[in-house]
């Protein structure tokens, strides 16, 4: 029995260690930017689809496991590939897994924001009023 307990001990502290490692972002950093949250406007013609006209990933969706990523809007003008990593330790943290986003759409408003303004796609438009979505970030591209 003493075996038994030792052991799950044991698993339980390792895998709490092993999560927080892994929430670590390794990359390209970008600290003060401002993140902001939209969601889709199914009520537009293509006011759901990213900048390729695909179907735009939400935080809730990749949290409910329904999508592999989240969509992230950025510059244009950055001229970032399609479907670019980037890493938010603070959503890491706060979420307590790691979110992956990629960047994948854009907009008039982040137009000439460079690295300092990046837009997380959310569920609706409760969802974007969390403060968790709204605030200063920073960004690593992986």
């Amino acid at each position: 029995m003493n075996c038994f307990v030792l052991i799950l001990l044991f698993h339980l502290t390792f895998a709490h260690f092993d999560n927080e490692i892994n929430l670590e972002c390794k990359g390209k950093k970008y600290e003060n930017v401002t993140l902001t949250a939209y969601y889709p406007d199914y009520n537009e013609d293509d006011g759901y689809l990213d900048k390729k006209g695909k179907d735009l990933s939400t935080l809730q969706d990749y949290l409910d496991n329904r999508a592999e990523f989240v969509t992230l809007a950025m510059d244009d003008a950055l001229n970032l590939p399609y479907g670019t990593k980037v890493c938010v330790p603070q959503l890491n943290q706060h979420f307590g897994h790691r979110i992956i986003l990629q960047v994948r759409d854009t907009s008039t408003d982040l137009r000439g924001s460079g690295y300092k303004r990046a837009d997380i796609c959310v569920r609706s438009e409760i969802d974007s009023y969390d403060v968790t979505v709204n605030r200063q970030v920073t960004l690593v591209f992986l």
